[in-house]
């Protein structure tokens, strides 16, 4: 390798990596889903992808966690829903929809956000193992946002 030059790995902090892999994977994961016309990542303040579809554009938040497996604890995915240095709610002005991404599963749990009710929230990695999980809950997460639920 050159001199100066680093590995991405090495360039970027893990928490920022996370992250990253988290936003390519949930913005797959929405391109994938039936009625998404299209989507693309936005990375702006709260709002990291863009997706839209008959309706209209939805503005989305990206929250990723690798699997957390503590001696004498289950292990469990703990994702921090909030913003901040102080972690505050998310409000409608923020986003529509909150993706939760389980890194080492390549899986997505949508979230209206109307929903989101704590700050955080600790997930067993079982959730993610349904093969459904990302358009049952991408509809759900629609429903709610639109009124139909």
């Amino acid at each position: 390798m050159a001199q100066g030059r680093r590995k991405v790995s090495e360039a970027m902090p893990g928490e920022t990596r996370v992250g990253l892999i988290g936003e390519h994977i949930a913005c797959a994961a929405i391109l994938m889903l039936p009625g998404v016309k299209g989507a693309t990542l936005a990375q702006q303040d709260k709002v990291d992808c863009v997706a839209w579809d008959k309706h209209g554009f939805i503005r989305i938040q990206v929250k990723s966690g690798k699997l957390r497996t503590e001696k004498g604890r289950t292990p469990t995915y703990h994702i921090n829903y909030g913003s901040g240095l102080k972690k505050t709610m998310p409000s409608r002005d923020d986003y529509d929809i909150l993706a939760t991404v389980a890194i080492e599963k390549r899986r997505v749990l949508f979230t209206a956000m109307q929903d989101i009710k704590v700050v955080s929230k600790r997930i067993s990695p079982k959730r993610f193992d349904d093969p459904d999980i990302e358009t049952q809950s991408w509809r759900r997460a629609l429903a709610v946002l639109r009124g139909e639920a």
